[in-house]
């Protein structure tokens, strides 16, 4: 019998084999990465927001590496300040599978606010598994964060996010579990709109350490633990989260309580004076222990609709 020339065949193969290797390592190290970063600058103000980036490389062979990558969001609200986020170091990874696949998947790692956020995402045609953790991200470094908490708050925060959302928000699953070491609120100078007594102007005040545990089941987010109890304000809150796609539908139905310490009015005389003005109108937002209470409902993209609930027993609403 005629043996097989393994030799002959391993070298012809080899040829071609060379020269694929060859082929991807040059298109590796000559690939037109300022090309890419200005066209990723075209796709942005085509989407009506602005990136700006420093510096752009490879990361592995099917990844990328941003350097001072700044991203600018138009405001939600008409006279509300753009969002603006920068990233110190940016860099985004897939699978050559992945790129094959109708679900795209990808893992991240970004430095911001003197801390790291990483994960993985994985996205489908209507789908997406996500998992992120969270480390030391100074808030008040984060100049973009005032546009969701409208008044400047300082902190270190942490924590994990992990969410798998299927074809139907409904069947979602997960887990949230966030802390914000020291955190404080307010500056002095910008203004906090609280239901009953308009625009009010903060002390620095401190909150202590928050916990916020929410658990996702069956597509509601049921908030496990959300408090903070510090030397110049408490906060407590219970209730839950009914996902919906786009997410900025879901329904918030939370009962919120926040009380003020008699240190704090002694010290701040603006919100002593606001309190004693709006007494009339807190009235029944105000619990037996002068904490006040609100249930507050709505979608988390829309309006909210506050209601005092100082004479209902503070527990998560039905």
């Amino acid at each position: 019998m005629e043996r097989i020339p393994i030799k002959r065949i391993l070298k012809w193969a080899g040829y071609p084999l060379f020269f694929f290797v060859c082929f991807l390592f040059f298109a590796y190290k000559t690939f037109p990465y300022d090309r890419l970063a200005e066209r990723l600058v075209q796709e942005a103000q085509m989407r009506g927001y602005e990136i700006e980036i420093t510096d752009l490389t490879n990361s592995g062979l099917t990844g990328l590496s941003f350097e001072n990558f700044r991203v600018i969001m138009p405001p939600e609200e008409d006279g509300a300040p753009p969002i603006d986020i920068v990233f110190e170091e940016l860099t985004v990874g897939t699978s050559l599978f992945s790129m094959l696949s109708d679900t795209k998947s990808y893992t991240f790692n970004a430095e911001l606010g003197g801390g790291d956020v990483e994960g993985d995402i994985a996205l489908g045609a209507d789908t997406m598994d996500l998992d992120v953790q969270i480390d030391d991200i100074n808030l008040e470094s984060l100049p973009g964060l005032r546009a969701f908490t409208k008044v400047p708050i300082t902190g270190t925060l942490n924590g994990e996010i992990v969410l798998l959302m299927p074809s139907e928000p409904s069947g979602s699953s997960g887990n949230v579990e966030l802390t914000i070491e020291g955190l404080n609120v307010g500056d002095g100078e910008s203004k906090i709109e609280i239901p009953g007594w308009g625009g009010l102007t903060l002390d620095r005040a401190d909150v202590g350490d928050l916990t916020f545990i929410a658990g996702i089941e069956d597509g509601v987010a049921e908030i496990e633990r959300a408090e903070a109890h510090g030397k110049d304000l408490e906060f407590d809150a219970l209730g839950r989260l009914g996902l919906s796609r786009p997410l900025k539908r879901s329904e918030l139905n939370v009962m919120v309580r926040v009380k003020i310490q008699d240190a704090y009015k002694e010290r701040s005389s603006k919100v002593a004076t606001m309190l004693e003005l709006a007494s009339s109108g807190l009235e029944a937002a105000q619990s037996a222990d002068g904490a006040i209470q609100y249930m507050v409902a709505g979608p988390i993209g829309g309006r909210m609709r506050p209601r005092a609930a100082g004479r209902l027993p503070f527990e998560a609403p039905k």
